[in-house]
């Protein structure tokens, strides 16, 4: 509640309601990354690390994420709390946090067999990636650690990853020297190694589930194609200086791709 003089009414308070994500700015030590407290339900004694044991407290916990993630992305709008998030090691801190939180949410939903579909969750990270506009750099961090880091979101259904990999292919207009800056052609062809081969290298990610279920041959090739997609933007969206490292990175991913139909894409 917010309360000011009302001079005209003689002196009296007016109250007037304000959303928590217009209130909740002037944070002290530590700024807004101290309210991710509030949507982890346990962490370790001694590691302090994230991690699950009531699933009924974890899941009203989960469901505080993109609430809090939206009002960290107006907070950092203002310069002090822009420094304390950089200084707090702010980007790598959310990472941790999102993907524990998608861990919870695959644990919750274990029985759809079709991963993470928490859509609120997905557009409050893109929001806050987007909002920064004070710190470049720490711009370029919260790409690289949220959005082009895609074995956070390995565990999210098809239809969440599909819809995040078109954010990124739109972004490519707005965002393009942030995701050049974030090495996002080499960040995407590594995600796909680890996330969309049918033939799995060592240490490939498991693309729906915690329960090891599979995600149908077809699903994997429409991401690819979206994927690659966000790549042919970015490289048609370069200078022509930077050419020879954009087509050093795709001569890599080929040479080791074992599925001829992305080689041919």
């Amino acid at each position: 509640m917010h309360r000011r003089p009302a001079e005209v009414l003689g002196q009296v308070h007016v109250a007037a309601r304000m959303r928590p994500v217009d209130a909740l700015w002037a944070l002290a030590y530590g700024g807004p990354l101290s309210l991710l407290p509030l949507t982890i339900s346990n962490v370790h004694e001694g590691t302090l690390e994230p991690q699950q044991e009531n699933l009924p407290l974890s899941s009203a916990t989960a469901s505080l994420a993109a609430p809090i993630f939206r009002i960290i992305s107006t907070a950092i709008q203002h310069p002090r709390n822009n420094e304390e998030l950089a200084h707090g090691r702010g980007p790598e801190v959310l990472s941790k946090i999102l993907n524990h939180l998608l861990q919870t949410l695959s644990l919750l939903d274990v029985r759809k067999h079709d991963g993470v579909r928490d859509e609120e969750l997905v557009a409050a990270v893109v929001s806050l990636c987007q909002s920064q506009t004070i710190n470049h750099a720490l711009k370029v961090q919260l790409f690289t650690t949220l959005l082009l880091d895609l074995k956070i979101w390995s565990l999210c259904s098809y239809g969440i990853q599909k819809k995040l990999l078109s954010s990124l292919a739109d972004m490519v207009f707005t965002e393009s020297m942030v995701m050049r800056d974030a090495n996002a052609i080499q960040m995407l062809l590594d995600g796909c190694r680890r996330c969309y081969w049918t033939v799995p290298e060592i240490g490939s990610l498991n693309t729906v589930s915690l329960t090891g279920a599979t995600r149908p041959v077809g699903e994997i090739n429409a991401l690819v194609d979206e994927l690659l997609v966000v790549v042919e933007l970015l490289i048609v969206a370069a200078p022509p200086s930077l050419a020879s490292n954009d087509v050093r990175c795709l001569l890599g991913f080929m040479v080791d791709c074992p599925q001829p139909n992305q080689v041919k894409q």
